[in-house]
């Protein structure tokens, strides 16, 4: 399957239709062309609703600086070029350094909305977190300081406005498929949880990021160290499969001057002790079932996702998602034993297999990425109640997009 994205009528190209005349119902057409009518105040009332959402859930960006000055100013200054960011917090980890908003320089742009907060200790990973909690936004966007988040930004945020309660981030297709083998479920506890990297470009809410700095103070006092390493912990505390859209990923120019998080010393190793030490911690919690406690912060127990879980590409010009709810596994069928599977998140459990394989080489980026010599393949029959689409971020007239697809025939079961 390959989709584009054309201006100005809604069109649909298949190979072959049913034998059913258009005239049967007015706002469908079995031809070449659908049109799907709205009156003018259904319009109008989607367009307000739009502009409520956008109102209510406002994104504070956050952005983490080290020792690379020169990366934290270039991402500072793509962020207030958006516009789409009510303020922009950047947390300063170096103590050895006062960071002001002149030592940043801006392009010709207002630093009213820029907010400088200067640590007194290298929080790394915790800083992200603690800088959220501090913002005056109901939602924060985080990504590193050497990744592009430029060509994907929207399509991030308008994600997050559709599903608001869990957590959403980019990711590459390798990182994906491991994300996917990351997953826990037990039905008996209310476990449900998973696992991105949010580095590449994440949205979460500000509570989130509050609750998630009183679960390190409470179930991370024996473990500093570990703390450090508050990605693992965050995304498996939710105990909520995050929304993960799944992309090419670039570094910035000049990204790589500095060494990195990931290249101390010990990195690998506290990286697994947290992994293991997270999905411990929130199954024990789960199963002692210990709400009671007044004084006990207790874990979710209840999906807040509003949609099932998908595998998600957004288009190349950031105009618009294609998604399906046909993954390469069936995550939700994977038993989970803590006792045997406590190493589930860890690097020893990585993505292999013909069906990852072919995930790799027909992924849903291949139905976005505008050359007809690929293509989205699901890898299977498709089964009843699995679908494709399209989220065309915010509510347009006038579209137009054609969808090759590659079957013979297509059937159509139920009247429109």
């Amino acid at each position: 399957m390959q989709l584009r994205h054309f201006m100005p009528n809604l069109k649909l190209y298949p190979t072959s239709v049913p034998n059913k005349s258009a005239n049967d119902n007015p706002e469908c057409n079995y031809g070449n062309h659908i049109n799907i009518g709205f009156s003018e105040f259904q319009f109008l009332q989607s367009k307000q609703h739009e502009i409520e959402l956008e109102q209510k859930y406002d994104i504070s960006a956050i952005i983490l600086h080290w020792k690379r000055s020169a990366s934290t100013a270039r991402a500072m200054n793509y962020l207030l070029a958006t516009n789409l960011f009510k303020e922009i917090i950047v947390w300063n980890n170096n103590p050895n350094i006062n960071l002001t908003k002149t030592t940043l320089k801006a392009n010709n742009h207002s630093l009213d909305s820029i907010r400088i907060i200067n640590s007194k200790e290298n929080l790394k990973d915790e800083a992200k977190y603690r800088a959220c909690a501090e913002a005056k936004t109901i939602a924060c966007f985080y990504a590193d300081d050497d990744w592009d988040a430029s060509f994907y930004l929207k399509s991030l945020i308008a994600d997050f406005r559709a599903d608001p309660y869990i957590l959403h981030s980019f990711t590459d297709t390798g990182a994906f498929c491991g994300n996917l083998m990351w997953s826990y479920f037990d039905n008996t506890i209310d476990l449900h949880a998973g696992f991105p990297w949010i580095g590449c470009g994440s949205i979460f809410l500000h509570e989130y990021a509050q609750s998630h700095i009183q679960y390190l103070q409470i179930h991370l006092k024996n473990h500093r160290p570990l703390k450090y390493f508050s990605d693992v912990f965050f995304s498996i505390w939710l105990n909520d499969i995050p929304s993960q859209l799944n992309m090419f990923i670039r570094n910035l120019p000049g990204s790589h001057t500095g060494a990195s998080f990931s290249s101390t010393s010990k990195f690998l190793q506290y990286q697994y002790q947290s992994a293991v030490l997270a999905i411990r911690i929130l199954e024990h919690n789960l199963r002692q079932n210990q709400s009671n406690d007044t004084n006990y912060i207790a874990f979710p127990r209840r999906q807040n996702r509003r949609f099932p879980y998908c595998v998600k590409s957004s288009s190349p010009k950031d105009d618009f998602i294609f998604f399906t709810n046909i993954l390469p596994m069936d995550i939700q069928t994977i038993a989970f034993n803590i006792s045997k599977d406590f190493e589930r998140g860890t690097r020893k459990n990585l993505p292999r297999g013909p069906k990852i394989a072919f995930f790799y080489s027909h992924t849903t980026l291949k139905a976005v990425d505008n050359d007809p010599k690929t293509c989205w393949r699901p890898g299977r029959n498709v089964r009843q109640g699995e679908y494709f689409a399209m989220d065309f971020l915010y509510i347009r007239t006038n579209l137009s997009f054609s969808v090759t697809i590659g079957h013979t025939f297509i059937e159509n079961t139920k009247e429109c």
